[in-house]
């Protein structure tokens, strides 16, 4: 097996501070945003100030997702406070965390977990999905394969949502020391179990889906269950909770399904069975569908494609859609691809019709319209205005505020009007996001009338719903309105938003 680097190389090379920047600076807010918000400015005051915040529950944002399979992910967008307060704390214990990863990974051939926490090229974020540096991870799949002749597949069922937090003490120092000193608040994993359950309004059950902090604790179980399961003599690979493992027999597919659940269950955590296969092998080294459209590019080695190729590829896109269960993300390959290419006029035309439609459909296209449609193919302000309102108007209809604030956004950003906009309507959608983003809105255009609603409606929220809609009141209301720590930040001239 070729010689890459171990998971503990990626986090002993990552000093306290830099984790303690990398996740509250850049990893407050989910990618799945419109990109809009930035915690840089927070991160600084906290930096230079040192503010005492109160160590206490706090209530998050709510907010959702749509995924490829077209049915919502919840993302939650934690009170800045309590945020901090954790990112700092394991700053200061980042030392015996890089001793617990090198500890429980030191003597495993191959990284197991594939998407952790990481320095990364060209970023200053710690967490991607979807970044791999195949030199520095290796390729172990090749050499589990040798011998193997099936597959398991298997997901950990709900695994964020379903995280008990007083099972990173289980597997920091054991179940039993845990259990024994739980009421002792000066243990350095109590105190990290207690400010975690502080980001989460108090609760046991649950790390919230979007920051990246929920990653790196998320990793502090799953690698003791990684440990256990390859010092037993299994051999697989990790994204996250999702598992590819090599067998020699369908038996040994069986047994390692059993031991797996097993070993979830000491942590509270259950296998998704839906999501459980155990295939005979040999099979594609990716997903069919991917090696369809490759097929299809690889015959195309000109920069320009014009109509009649530009259509047959976006045919086949959402046929292969069709057989796979309406899968989105086909279309988001097909869309990276064509983002490439150059297009004849017709072609432009017909290509960009076409994914605005999708994305009407399959709201999970909509994040991905700016950097893929709108700018390598200069659409024009008119047709995005066009787009918008048909997203806000539908995003209204189907409460999807995701698509609804993209609407909102981008009317902002390319500067035309969403005539369908009530501030009526985002009150009543109780969701924070619709609120900040009709606020900005009405903020660009300068309508005083509208931004006073805003104001007053913000200042009703804040006795009893702060911590559930703080990016809109902090963000719309000036610091003689507001209370406590949100008033310092806000005289330090904190803002969580860029300019567009």
């Amino acid at each position: 097996m070729i010689e890459s680097k171990h998971y503990y190389d990626f986090t002993n090379e990552l000093s306290a501070d830099e984790i303690y920047e990398g996740l509250l600076a850049h990893g407050l807010f989910t990618e799945k945003l419109p990109p809009v918000f930035t915690a840089k400015a927070f991160f600084n005051y906290c930096k230079s100030k040192s503010p005492a915040f109160p160590k206490k529950p706090a209530n998050y944002i709510y907010h959702e997702s749509m995924r490829n399979i077209n049915t919502p992910r919840p993302f939650g967008i934690p009170n800045p406070a309590a945020f901090q307060c954790l990112c700092k704390y394991i700053s200061e214990i980042w030392p015996q965390l890089q001793q617990y990863f090198e500890e429980e990974t030191k003597g495993q051939k191959h990284i197991i977990s594939r998407t952790h926490i990481r320095k990364m090229k060209e970023s200053d974020s710690l967490f991607s999905m979807n970044y791999k540096n195949w030199k520095d991870d290796g390729t172990p799949e090749p050499d589990l394969l040798l011998g193997a002749r099936y597959l398991v597949h298997a997901d950990v069922s709900n695994c964020f949502p379903s995280i008990y937090t007083h099972a990173l003490s289980w597997a920091l120092v054991g179940k039993d020391v845990a259990k024994q000193n739980q009421r002792d608040s000066s243990q350095w994993y109590n105190e990290l179990d207690f400010l975690t359950r502080n980001v989460k309004h108090g609760e046991t059950h649950g790390l919230l889906i979007g920051p990246h902090v929920s990653n790196l604790l998320s990793e502090i179980i799953l690698v003791k269950i990684d440990k256990i399961l390859y010092d037993k003599g299994w051999r697989y690979i990790r994204n996250i909770d999702d598992y590819t493992c090599y067998v020699s027999t369908y038996e040994g597919g069986q047994l390692f399904l059993t031991e797996l659940s097993e070993q979830l269950r000491a942590y509270d955590l259950t296998l998704n069975h839906k999501k459980t296969s155990i295939d005979e092998l040999p099979t594609a080294s990716v997903e069919q569908w991917v090696r369809k459209i490759n097929t299809f590019t690889a015959f195309d080695t000109k920069e320009w494609m014009n109509f009649k190729e530009v259509r047959a590829y976006l045919d086949m896109a959402i046929e292969l859609m069709q057989e796979n269960n309406d899968n989105a993300a086909i279309l988001n390959y097909a869309m990276k691809v064509l983002a490439k290419k150059q297009l004849t006029e017709n072609a432009k035309s017909y290509y960009v019709k076409t994914i605005f439609h999708l994305s009407v459909i399959y709201p999970y296209l909509v994040s991905l319209l700016e950097e893929y449609v709108f700018k390598p193919f200069g659409v024009e302000k008119s047709e995005i205005s066009k787009l918008s309102a048909l997203l806000y108007n539908e995003g209204v209809k189907l409460k999807n505020y995701e698509a609804v604030c993209y609407a909102l956004y981008y009317a902002n950003k390319y500067e035309f009007e969403i005539r369908e906009l009530d501030f009526e309507v985002a009150k009543n959608s109780n969701n924070c996001l619709f609120l900040l983003f009709s606020y900005l809105y009405y903020e660009k255009k300068k309508d005083k009338a509208a931004v006073k609603l805003c104001k007053d409606y913000a200042r009703s929220l804040i006795a009893t719903e702060m911590d559930n809609f703080w990016l809109f009141i902090y963000e719309a209301l000036a610091q003689s309105d507001l209370r406590d720590y949100w008033k310092a930040m806000k005289k330090n001239k904190v803002s969580f938003l860029v300019e567009i």
